[in-house]
């Protein structure tokens, strides 16, 4: 009865940990989105950039999830993850090895006639630490939240490179509309500088009008040229996101206007928790630094070892052979550590607090990033609308000055400044359009996109 009871109470130690209770940080949730200005909500699908209806940008999708190095070398540090995991795992099972050893010695002493002798051995031993503390399982525990931080991270990193991509490609689109526009614009003023050169010569028109004329197309050059830069850098930066050279990369559409806008409608603040990967690593974190106190309170106590050894060894192949077996045991107490054990509880336990607040710095960060999202995206769709009217007035004016310039009501420089009037509003338009497009993306990307 005794020795039952004494078996029991080892099973029961043998299960145990000191590892603290887990508990979500508390923090105080809002209820609703301040600036959410549709009240009906909906899951957010995991390919949520399809909602923008460009078969490219899918395509370009495809390609940075399966070759951005960024992405590829996330997946190396899950592996990495996985296999520490492996590894911690190993010190909850016993160690089985095997050896064997063969010797022959020929000796020849003085005086004597040679002798020889053989020594054939082979053993199997068998080790095992009890866990009676828990320090291994709380290893275990640990390792094994490390593991999902780091597929967190992954799935956080995953998601910001396609935010980029998506930006990035509706930013190239954008600059080729632009550099469109500003092409229109600097064949405009230099058509009006030969024009004033022509009536210059003819004695019309006077210095002073060409020289501001040229300086207007100087300038309109040198913006065509900054738009050209940016476009070449846009190209360069989106080729390294795919993980290719510039060289490679081949953009066939040329338009923001064939994009579809999506409507966005986040669920409730609450859910936020759940779906950010980044506040999921936050937390996973958490979790594994909490397990590491389960580690360093477990170090106040001894550790047991058993082992066990089975040996066979003979002095020839057809000589007796001897078996042998063994079983030891060891024990290992602290008795006196100089702080060290003690140091390490306070080690583990200040990194759990301080996961703690990061935890609850990132939530509040997601937060605001929603907030900050969901105003981005009202903004930028009131900006387009009322830019719009803009260029459906600049083109009614500029319709209604072609009128007059055919009916010679008007000169032809008024002509051209109410063309480049709409020009000008166009621009201005397909900035607001890349605003709206870029803010729907930095929404999805604050919501934890479809992950």
């Amino acid at each position: 009865m005794k020795q039952s009871i004494c078996l029991m109470s080892l099973l029961l130690l043998c299960g145990c940990t000191f590892i603290p209770n887990y508990q979500r940080p508390q923090m105080d949730v809002p209820g609703e989105w301040n600036n959410q200005a549709i009240k009906n909500s909906y899951d957010i699908a995991r390919d949520w950039w399809m909602s923008f209806d460009s078969a490219e940008l899918n395509q370009l999708m495809n390609e940075a999830l399966s070759h951005n190095h960024d992405v590829l070398a996330g997946i190396q540090r899950v592996k990495q993850a996985r296999a520490n995991l492996k590894i911690a795992r190993a010190d909850l099972f016993p160690n089985i090895d095997a050896s064997a050893d063969a010797s022959r010695v020929h000796s020849h002493p003085a005086k004597a006639s040679a002798m020889d002798s053989t020594n054939l051995q082979a053993g199997l031993s068998i080790a095992y630490e009890l866990d009676l503390f828990g320090a291994n399982r709380s290893n275990v525990a640990a390792v094994r939240s490390s593991l999902h931080a780091s597929q967190y991270d992954e799935d956080a990193l995953a998601l910001v490179v396609m935010s980029d991509v998506a930006q990035s490609y509706f930013l190239l689109l954008n600059l080729q509309e632009r550099l469109a526009i500003a092409n229109i614009n600097l064949n405009n003023a230099k058509e009006v500088l030969r024009i004033i050169s022509a009536r210059v010569r003819e004695g019309s028109e006077s210095e002073l009008e060409l020289a501001q004329q040229s300086v207007l197309v100087a300038n309109n050059e040198a913006a065509r040229a900054l738009l050209i830069e940016q476009l070449q850098n846009s190209q360069n930066a989106l080729a390294v996101l795919l993980g290719k050279t510039p060289q490679a990369l081949n953009i066939k559409e040329y338009s923001l206007a064939t994009l579809a806008v999506p409507i966005i409608c986040p669920r409730q603040p609450s859910e936020l928790l759940e779906r950010r990967p980044d506040i999921k690593a936050a937390e996973a974190s958490l979790v594994a630094a909490n397990a590491n106190i389960g580690v360093a309170r477990a170090a106040f106590f001894p550790s047991i070892s058993l082992g066990l050894a089975n040996n066979i060894s003979a002095a020839g192949f057809h000589e007796p052979v001897t078996k042998t077996l063994s079983l030891t045991s060891s024990l290992a107490m602290p008795l006196f550590q100089g702080g060290r054990i003690k140091g390490g509880v306070e080690l583990a336990t200040a990194r759990q607090r301080e996961l703690i607040e990061i935890y609850r710095k990132t939530v509040l960060t997601a937060f605001q990033e929603v907030e900050d999202a969901l105003v981005a995206v009202k903004i930028a769709q009131d900006r387009e609308n009322i830019l719009e009217v803009a260029v459906q007035q600049a083109r009614k004016a500029y319709q209604l000055s072609k009128r007059k310039y055919d009916l010679g009501a008007i000169n032809f420089q008024t002509l051209l400044d109410t063309q480049n009037a709409q020009l000008s509003a166009e621009d201005s338009f397909t900035q607001a359009k890349l605003s709206r497009l870029t803010s729907a993306v930095t929404l999805f990307k604050a919501l934890g996109g479809g992950w």
